[in-house]
């Protein structure tokens, strides 16, 4: 029984020798942790990017494939297979002209009768009226550059402008600047004198290769 409590007590003290020889084998600490972490931030911060540029990427073709089919086109795959373009557009050859034909040049006693019979038939009998004639402006510009389109002035850029003002016995200056070459652009304007209003009319024409 002697040696039974003899050992015991042994045990015990050799356990607590041992606990204070051996080091703490308690979590690992935090500067390793500090080493693994980044690691795992890394790769969850790539994988959230890589995820990011795919639905950005998916959001603008389908943006492309909504406004391209409202316009009542079409898409087609190109040769390589990975881009997608719109099919029904024509890609033309240079004619390498410096100057548009006689034929198709702009004409400015033509485009001023357009001016003249477009006011007469839509301003013909009218008053002056500041809520609806800046519409009928735009309306008109837009009308005017149709009609000299149909023309038949080829390559030409149409610009127009109308604007109309009330006559209350003020003065006024409308003046316009342009970068050209004079050989070929050329403009046209017209000015229409209504009941209590003045209109004026201009069409720029630019060519262009």
């Amino acid at each position: 029984m002697e040696t039974k409590g003899l050992s015991a007590e042994v045990l015990k003290a050799h356990n607590a020798n041992v606990k204070k020889t051996l080091p703490n084998m308690g979590p690992p600490p935090k500067s390793l942790w500090g080493a693994m972490a980044p690691k795992d931030k890394q790769s969850d911060s790539s994988s959230k990017v890589s995820s990011v540029l795919v639905k950005d990427r998916f959001s603008r073709l389908r943006t492309k494939l909504k406004m391209h089919n409202m316009m009542g086109g079409s898409f087609t795959r190109s040769k390589a297979g990975s881009e997608i373009v719109p099919r029904g557009i024509k890609a033309l050859e240079n004619t390498y002209r410096m100057e548009p034909p006689e034929s198709s040049k702009f004409n400015p006693d033509r485009t001023n009768q357009i001016i003249t019979s477009t006011f007469d038939n839509y301003l013909k009998d009218r008053k002056y009226d500041p809520k609806t004639f800046p519409q009928l402006c735009k309306t008109l510009a837009d009308l005017l550059k149709e009609r000299v389109k149909a023309t038949g002035p080829k390559r030409f850029k149409i610009v127009t402008s109308v604007s109309i003002l009330e006559n209350k016995e003020q003065c006024a200056v409308c003046a316009s600047r342009c970068i050209w070459d004079t050989s070929v652009d050329n403009f046209s304007t017209v000015t229409y004198n209504g009941q209590d209003f003045s209109a004026i009319g201009s069409v720029f024409a630019l060519y262009y290769e």
